[in-house]
């Protein structure tokens, strides 16, 4: 089965395409099971210039079209999704953004440490003036953090912090440890994304060290492009596969209502 289980449309206003446009490519490109996964808006003030997210006055008219999407996918296995941010300083607005909403999966990602948004080419001179291990530190911290709360299915993109290649200068195999320990405590399942294949660290997320730390933990894993143009939808999914088998995996997951269904890889 071939789950490509992160997209997102031109709602979030840095991609582009329809939910339909989506599902069209998923059926093109022999996807079993896609997600559709747009940003859930933003609290006030996060997202002055509305280019992160959709804004809030469009999120109900989002999620009836996902939902009557779903119902008329003719042979694709539609998702219903949200990729929320983990935002420790606006405690409550994930949860009350979700509550009384029906979704397959919710993925949690984390994009910022104390307000920087690490992963945002506009910030990127910001590394200068930052240490790496310790970035790497607090952002693995906030991941094990964000899987500790209970509010997310899977974790997207886990290695997103070496997105544009700053990395400590030796491999931090503890920390992966550590995260894959956490994530197997609580049973959240990892992303394993084609995107960072895109982007100039040129490699999936995660890279095989987390990758195979998770394996041995036992961690669920799902497969995702993160696609922002239906043309990228299962691009890259090979090479997932390929890595997903080389950490040791054997089957991987989806969502349906929230539950994990388990296929083999």
């Amino acid at each position: 089965m071939r789950i490509d289980l992160h997209t997102h449309t031109w709602r979030c206003r840095h991609a582009t395409g329809t939910a339909e446009e989506y599902v069209a490519a998923a059926r093109i490109a022999g996807i079993d099971v896609i997600g559709l996964t747009d940003h859930l808006p933003l609290p006030s003030g996060l997202d002055p210039a509305v280019c992160y997210a959709m804004p809030i006055s469009e999120f109900e008219t989002h999620l009836a079209e996902l939902h009557e999407v779903a119902a008329n996918s003719d042979g694709v296995h539609v998702c219903v999704g949200i990729e929320a941010d983990w935002l420790p300083s606006h405690p409550g607005h994930v949860e009350g953004m979700l509550a009384g909403r029906k979704f397959d999966v919710v993925l949690g990602s984390v994009h910022m440490i104390d307000g920087w948004t690490f992963d945002d080419p506009d910030l990127i001179h910001m590394w200068d003036s930052r240490d790496v291990v310790e970035a790497w530190e607090r952002y693995f911290a906030e991941l094990c953090d964000a899987a500790a709360s209970g509010l997310y299915d899977v974790l997207a993109h886990p290695d997103l912090i070496k997105k544009f290649g700053h990395r400590p200068a030796e491999e931090p195999l503890a920390l992966y440890d550590d995260v894959a320990a956490q994530l197997a405590r609580t049973g959240v399942a990892i992303e394993v994304s084609s995107a960072g294949l895109r982007k100039p660290v040129s490699e999936i997320y995660p890279g095989h060290g987390l990758l195979a730390a998770c394996a041995r933990a036992g961690v669920p894993a799902t497969t995702a492009s993160d696609a922002h143009t239906p043309e990228e939808v299962g691009v890259g999914l090979d090479a997932v596969r390929e890595a997903l088998v080389r950490a040791g995996y054997t089957r991987v997951v989806y969502f349906v209502g929230r539950e994990k269904r388990e296929v083999p890889l």
